[in-house]
């Protein structure tokens, strides 16, 4: 067997009761700070239950200036400005902290800084704008916690990370835990957006736990390097993944998605446009898509999954796909 897959985390000696305070902790890891829909997407549809189902769709779109403009710069600029945090593990991040605060240096960060651009791939077609997106939505907006740093693992930057775009967690006062497996996807078109997301995202919350399930390596690596560093927290947290644990029962995996695609009634560069129109294109669409992702829903057999899907139409996803390169390539 190979010990790399392996779900069962490590015998823990320490107190196994449950935790009260653990949803707490989960809360103070979600890092506060602007929300990008503050200044760079505004929701024009949220909540849409879609029926028989747990799935609700939430919609997106970039904002305009005072002038009626696209902003795709400062867009990618305020992602960039997170990329520590996105692609940096808290502990390394409070000890360059720790540091700064010590020897009154900011070379520890900038560190930081340069290792977490560098974690992103050469490849120029990439997806990780959208898993970005994904992230900036997840923690600052609907309050989910990352539980591991995926950019941090990876092995090269001339592939992909290999299991979920990210992976979040929520707890109630109930003492569930709600995992969170991330998917996006960037594509012209939102059919086929839609499909492949829901395609993707379907085995991890299908399939049971075992060494060769979908979601094996990223609970393997759950278990060694979650992204807590309250270590009571990290305690409470890999007594869910163990499937002798009582509290493993209380384990809800549900659907973090988001697709980006094409959509023409955007403004085209140094044109202006009027919002109230534009969001008039988008709401006559959104059922269409609220219906596509339905389907996929139940073709792929996760109507009793709790899932959050957002939809977030661009003027134009290679635009934003080369927009968020170029920044974080240093490039004008």
């Amino acid at each position: 067997m190979d010990s790399a897959a392996s779900t069962r985390p490590p015998a823990d000696s320490e107190s196994t009761d449950f935790d009260p305070g653990f949803q707490e902790r989960l809360l103070k890891a979600v890092r506060g700070g602007a929300k990008i829909t503050d200044a760079h997407l505004q929701v024009f549809d949220a909540d849409l239950l879609i029926n028989g189902t747990k799935t609700k769709v939430h919609c997106y779109a970039p904002s305009l200036d005072a002038h009626g403009r696209m902003k795709p710069k400062p867009l990618a600029r305020f992602l960039m400005d997170r990329v520590i945090d996105y692609a940096i593990p808290r502990k390394r991040i409070e000890a360059a902290q720790k540091e700064m605060n010590e020897t009154g240096s900011t070379a520890a960060v900038v560190k930081l800084q340069t290792e977490a651009r560098n974690a992103f791939t050469e490849l120029e077609k990439t997806g990780e704008g959208g898993e970005f997106l994904l992230f900036a939505l997840a923690e600052a907006v609907f309050g989910l916690s990352q539980i591991l740093c995926k950019m941090s693992l990876k092995t090269s930057t001339s592939m992909h990370y290999h299991g979920a775009d990210g992976v979040y967690a929520s707890a109630d006062d109930e003492g569930f835990l709600n995992v969170y497996w991330g998917e996006s996807k960037l594509y012209d078109n939102p059919t086929s957006a839609i499909t492949d997301c829901l395609s993707s995202l379907g085995p991890f919350l299908r399939e049971e736990f075992g060494d060769d399930a979908s979601n094996a390596r990223d609970i393997f690596l759950i278990n060694e390097y979650a992204d807590l560093t309250d270590p009571t927290a990290v305690r409470a947290l890999k007594r869910f993944f163990n499937p002798d644990h009582s509290d493993a029962k209380k384990l809800r995996l549900c659907g973090f998605a988001l697709v980006g695609f094409d959509f023409d009634k955007f403004p085209a560069e140094g044109k202006s446009g009027v919002w109230e129109e534009i969001e008039t294109a988008l709401l006559k669409e959104v059922p269409k898509w609220q219906n596509h992702v339905g389907k996929r829903i139940e073709k792929e057999g996760l109507s009793n999954f709790d899932v959050h899907f957002i939809c977030v139409p661009l003027r134009s996803v290679e635009e934003f796909r080369e927009t968020f390169l170029k920044m974080l390539r240093g490039e004008k």
